[in-house]
């Protein structure tokens, strides 16, 4: 990995950001981006209303 240019280790290393935050979603019980958008959306969504 040291020998690699710059680009490629914060390509890799944005690949694996992507692959961890689509794992923490249980794509396949989802239906749709309206859904993900309300997943992501209703934690602050209560936050806000305290």
């Amino acid at each position: 990995m040291k020998q690699k240019p710059v680009k490629e280790k914060l390509a890799l290393i944005s690949l694996l950001l992507i692959g961890l935050l689509l794992s923490m979603f249980n794509l396949q019980e989802m239906a749709g981006p309206t859904s993900w958008i309300e997943a992501l959306f209703r934690p602050l969504g209560e936050f806000m209303e305290r």
